[in-house]
């Protein structure tokens, strides 16, 4: 599409704030299953916004903020959270494969060095239900560190973290 025709457009990249939507349910529903005398849920972490540092003094630093952080109070372990949604159309799913790659693996186990990779996936609304979505994310990314949250259903997103948390954060 040229220029012209991207700005005709009434709804310009960035005005979609649906996801907005998505992202406060899921820490809704983190919040509310998750035991908070043993973990905290924090919306918007900045502790990796410097992930990729700078090359030249004149540059600052790069990195991301994920929509949530799950973090266990004893042991100190953490799990991001990236939680994408979208309709019938999009890339939200090609997006969501930047934090699945294998350099990205290695970069975060550098960082943190666990036995896991501390960033999953929530996919939502079509991402979550549709098959030319669906069939794809067992290719795209490791079982486990994607969860297809169907309908918003507080109970089978509850199970997935309690699980992830158990696996991954505990002793």
């Amino acid at each position: 599409m040229n220029s012209a025709k991207l700005s005709a457009r009434k709804k310009q990249p960035g005005h979609d704030r649906d996801f907005l939507e998505s992202e406060s349910a899921f820490v809704k529903v983190a919040r509310a299953s998750l035991d908070p005398a043993q973990y905290i849920v924090e919306e918007k972490p900045n502790d990796l916004r410097d992930l990729f540092p700078k090359q030249d003094p004149a540059e600052r630093d790069l990195g991301v903020v994920l929509e949530a952080l799950i973090i266990n109070k004893v042991t100190k372990r953490r799990l991001y959270v990236e939680v994408k949604a979208q309709g019938k159309i999009g890339n939200a799913e090609e997006r969501a494969c930047k934090h699945h790659t294998v350099q990205f693996y290695r970069t975060l186990h550098e960082k943190f060095n666990y036995d896991y990779h501390p960033i999953i996936t929530i996919f939502c609304e079509d991402l979550a239900t549709f098959p030319r979505y669906t069939r794809k994310h067992p290719y795209f990314f490791e079982e486990g560190q994607y969860f297809n949250w169907v309908d918003y259903q507080p109970s089978i997103l509850a199970a997935y973290l309690k699980e992830r948390c158990a696996m991954w954060l505990e002793d």
